[in-house]
């Protein structure tokens, strides 16, 4: 095949991605759209083809550890674009990513335009190299490229801070350097996991504080370096039922583990949802700033399909827990609907089962009856060392801040 006749096919399949990405409203301005017709998107990914580059529907993983877990790759087109159209860059601002996967940075060096910059950086010197490479060769040789732990200090960052923050690593805490070399009027969009959820987060400053005001369901290879936290997992039937456990929150593992094997408590709350409502993913986050302590049930299919949990999603179900008892949300068709309609419900065990469980529905309850139409849950990021902050939600905290979800 000849060069041109790639490049036109390239080409024909990056609008092919571009109108799926309107048509499931992933792209929303001029702007970011422009951007997606012109970045070279297969130059990023050579190791697929452009099929796959364009079409994938999750991550591209573009290396792989010793033990073969991903420690880079290049999103999805449909989180570069949600995660692009919550940064809000427009020409002439200083943009700094976190991560450099390459094709993130064209998108953002287009944005900026001629009048702004775009610095990108990642602790793995392959990972830069390679970066650096693929954007010369598509052309964005302009796009400054470091080798550093991206969760310290840039030496050469503007005086007034950045414009954008950019992370397309998923972090357990938003650095203190982040905060310090942010731009006053500046947001911040990044990868974050709290109590065992990962949620992309676009942060914009009030005050003293960071608010959210775009939260996305999504998942990133994990940061290196300082930010480097994993969770702590308890096994509660081998890897097939696993409690993830978030912010060194107390879970004394074998009396969970013991508690589990022994009888389960069910109990329906009557709280019906849609099959494309979109609720769950609202439900999680407010749940996680309701009740405490606070994590995630998996559960493998296998496990599910042998009855040791109830219905539980692939990205888990919500969990708490006492000392020797636990309980977790499910799910199960809604009784006499006619049409796609599921109940909520929660499964519990333990010596305090069914006390557990009825802390936990009520919390749903809660939910159903006041949250549910009033939209996202909102995040605020305080500094740990800053006073304390307002009533109201429960605080997650982490090394550097403190986050209050309500």
């Amino acid at each position: 095949m000849t060069e041109s006749r790639m490049d036109a096919e390239a080409s024909a399949l990056r609008e092919q991605m571009v109108e799926g990405l309107r048509e499931r409203g992933a792209l929303t301005s001029s702007a970011v759209e422009a951007a997606f017709r012109k970045v070279p998107r297969h130059l990023f990914v050579p190791e697929v083809s452009a099929e796959e580059a364009y079409g994938a529907p999750e991550a591209v993983f573009t290396k792989r550890n010793a033990q073969g877990k991903p420690v880079s790759s290049v999103s999805a087109p449909w989180l570069h674009a949600r995660m692009l159209e919550a940064a809000q860059v427009v020409p002439g601002m200083r943009v700094l990513e976190i991560g450099s996967g390459g094709c993130n940075a064209a998108l953002l060096a287009e944005l900026v335009g001629e009048q702004g910059s775009v610095t990108t950086m990642d602790i793995d010197p392959d990972i830069t190299a390679r970066a650096r490479r693929l954007l010369g060769e598509a052309g964005y040789g302009q796009v400054r490229v470091r080798d550093a732990d991206g969760a310290r200090p840039v030496q050469d960052a503007p005086v007034q801070g950045f414009d954008r923050i950019v992370v397309t690593v998923g972090a357990s805490d938003l650095s203190v350097a982040w905060l310090d070399q942010l731009a006053p009027a500046g947001r911040l969009v990044v990868p974050l996991r709290f109590r065992g959820l990962s949620r992309t987060i676009a942060f914009a400053r009030e005050r003293d504080h960071l608010r959210s005001d775009t939260l996305i369901v999504s998942g990133f290879v994990a940061m290196q370096g300082d930010s480097a936290h994993a969770p702590r997992v308890v096994c509660l039937a081998g890897r097939e039922v696993r409690l993830v456990v978030d912010e060194d929150q107390p879970a004394d593992a074998d009396a969970l583990t013991a508690a589990f094997t022994g009888p389960r408590h069910e109990r329906w709350t009557g709280v019906e949802l849609g099959g494309s409502e979109g609720l769950l993913p609202r439900l999680d986050v407010w749940l996680a700033g309701a009740v405490a302590p606070y994590g995630r049930l998996r559960a493998t299919q296998a496990a599910s399909e042998r009855g040791l949990v109830g219905w539980v999603l692939s990205r888990g179900a919500p969990a708490v827990w006492e000392h020797d008892s636990l309980a977790y949300v499910t799910l199960r068709q809604a009784p006499q609907a006619t049409e796609e309609r599921y109940e909520l419900g929660v499964i519990a065990h333990g010596p305090q089962r069914e006390r557990l469980a009825a802390h936990l529905a009520e919390a749903v309850h809660r939910f159903d009856k006041v949250i549910r139409d009033e939209g996202e849950p909102v995040v605020r990021a305080y500094r740990r060392d800053s006073h304390e902050p307002g009533p109201g939600g429960v605080t997650v905290d982490k090394p550097s801040v403190r986050l209050v979800i309500t």
